[in-house]
């Protein structure tokens, strides 16, 4: 039982804290890479950044560089074509600015500075040729960017290079590139179809070397290896569904070094027809995804990694990042910034009143003190703070559509797990004997105490919010003995009647509201 007579401070109702919508730009980042040619139109918002347009095309440059040296001029035309598209597509959505990179395969082509002549001439669309360091940079940036990670590595594979970044507290220490891309390894190595034995130890081996030479050492304790690129989404594509994962998002999603083993060695063994057919993989990846989770795993294996945080974004959103100067935020005040975000996007007319409902879950959890495990007590919060988004959708059934909404937008700087607590107390707070079955396995069973007391909690501060005017005098909940109360007449009839039973059989106190 919680300790008794206590009374909590008073409190004031928070002041509304200002949007964050007059401040975002919107950039159209380009990546010309090796494999694919990409944009994606970044919308930056403060410390918050939401693609809202993207579009790619596959020419595969890698190859003219393999086999002569340089872009053919139908390659160059190709490229231009594309350029061309997306700049439509940019103003489209009406970007403040382009910002378009070329990577590896314009790095090695004798004639790179041809594309970017054309482009300027042709397009008045300025492309710069960036040397591996950089590409480096502008992918951990963005693939670190929204994800709540302090420590580790950051790995890019492309079709014609990889870049890893060593980084602690969200800064670079350590960057390479590496002439590694799947595309490049797998016209090197991988012959056969399927790929012979001989074949995949040749390139286990040469991997291992180049990854030795690097110097790059093991993982700290607490490190995470985070990936990014077209290969590893296509990784976690195929992973997900054998899991039966509770959530769609690729996007903060955890592949375990075992489960990556298993999947190298059934996509080694199948045709390239094959894993065409395999659930979850692009068909444009089958020829080449083999060589490339294989030089993933080389690297979980070199640094000793129990396994690879997925990120959905990368060089682009490094590239957008860097085009507004933006650096990246520590974990905390991304929470807060995408909170807000949420917020503005689809409630802010009722800021104010979430603030308070936020302010009343604190000092409830406060006072009663039941030692609400730490990730409990951070998603009740931000409950408090969501809980109405759904109010946009349709009052009726408003915490489903708050629950959807947040599955489906996410929140930059909250792990999987955290967001599938937070959408679990908006429907605890709703219903008192809903379970979070459909979220394992990231919520156990041995959760579902803390959940249905944070749930309480919640449903009584949504109570007393929707009962209070703005302009309400403050007052102080006391706790003596059983009873868990506050002196406010307003309040009297209508909390003790809806929500007195369940406050007793959760939290095992009386409601005393006079």
């Amino acid at each position: 039982m919680p300790p008794s007579d206590r009374t909590s401070g008073s409190r004031t109702l928070p002041a509304p804290r200002p949007g964050a919508a007059a401040a975002a730009r919107r950039v159209g980042a380009i990546d010309i890479g090796s494999n694919s040619v990409r944009i994606a139109i970044v919308e930056v918002c403060g410390d918050v950044l939401h693609v809202v347009e993207e579009a790619s095309v596959t020419p595969r440059l890698i190859r003219d560089v393999e086999a002569t040296g340089e872009f053919s001029r139908a390659s160059i035309d190709g490229v231009l074509a594309i350029l061309d598209d997306f700049r439509a597509i940019a103003r489209g959505a009406g970007v403040d600015t382009i910002s378009a990179v070329a990577t590896s395969a314009a790095r090695d082509a004798t004639n790179g500075d041809t594309l970017v002549q054309r482009a300027h001439h042709e397009l008045d669309m300025d492309v710069s040729i960036i040397d591996g360091r950089q590409e480096a940079h502008f992918a951990f940036a963005g693939a670190v960017h929204s994800l709540p990670v302090d420590h580790g590595l950051v790995i890019d594979i492309g079709g014609g290079s990889l870049e890893i970044v060593q980084f602690s507290e969200r800064r670079v220490v350590s960057a390479w590139s590496l002439p590694l891309g799947a595309v490049r390894l797998t016209d090197e190595f991988l012959h056969s179809d399927p790929p012979t034995a001989s074949e995949l130890e040749a390139l286990r081996t040469f991997l291992g070397q180049q990854i030795a030479g690097t110097g790059m050492p093991e993982l700290e304790p607490g490190g995470v290896v985070v990936g990014t690129g077209g290969t590893i989404r296509n990784i976690a594509k195929m992973d997900r569904p054998r899991k039966k994962y509770p959530l769609h998002r690729l996007h903060g999603y955890e592949v375990a070094t075992p489960d990556l083993h298993r999947l190298v060695g059934v996509l080694a063994g199948r045709t390239a027809d094959e894993r065409r057919a395999t659930s979850g993989l692009n068909e444009d990846r089958a020829d080449s995804i083999v060589a490339g989770a294989i030089a993933v795993e080389a690297i979980l294996d070199a640094v000793g990694a129990r396994g690879l945080v997925v990120s959905g974004q990368g060089l682009r959103e490094g590239v957008a990042l860097a085009a507004v100067g933006r650096d990246l935020p520590d974990v905390p005040t991304l929470r807060r910034a995408a909170l807000d975000d949420a917020v503005d996007a689809f409630t802010p007319d009722l800021r104010r009143r979430a603030e308070h409902r936020v302010a009343l879950v604190e000092e409830l959890a406060g006072l009663c003190d039941f030692d609400l495990p730490a990730d409990v007590l951070r998603t009740l919060s931000a409950a408090a703070l969501l809980i109405d988004l759904g109010r946009r959708i349709d009052y009726y059934g408003l915490h489903r559509h708050t629950e959807s909404l947040l599955l489906s937008r996410g929140l930059a700087g909250w792990s999987h797990r955290e967001l599938a607590l937070i959408c679990a107390l908006v429907r605890q707070a709703d219903h008192e004997t809903y379970t979070p079955s459909a979220f394992r396995p990231l919520i156990r069973k041995d959760d579902r105490r803390a959940l249905s007391i944070a749930g309480a909690f919640l449903a009584l501060a949504d109570g007393v919010v929707r009962r209070l005017a703005h302009d309400a005098e403050p007052f102080a909940w006391r706790l003596t003995g059983d009873d868990l109360g506050c002196t406010n007449p307003q309040l009297a009839a209508g909390l003790s009647r809806e929500l007195g039973d369940r406050v007793t059989r959760v939290l095992g106190l009386r409601l005393a509201v006079d």
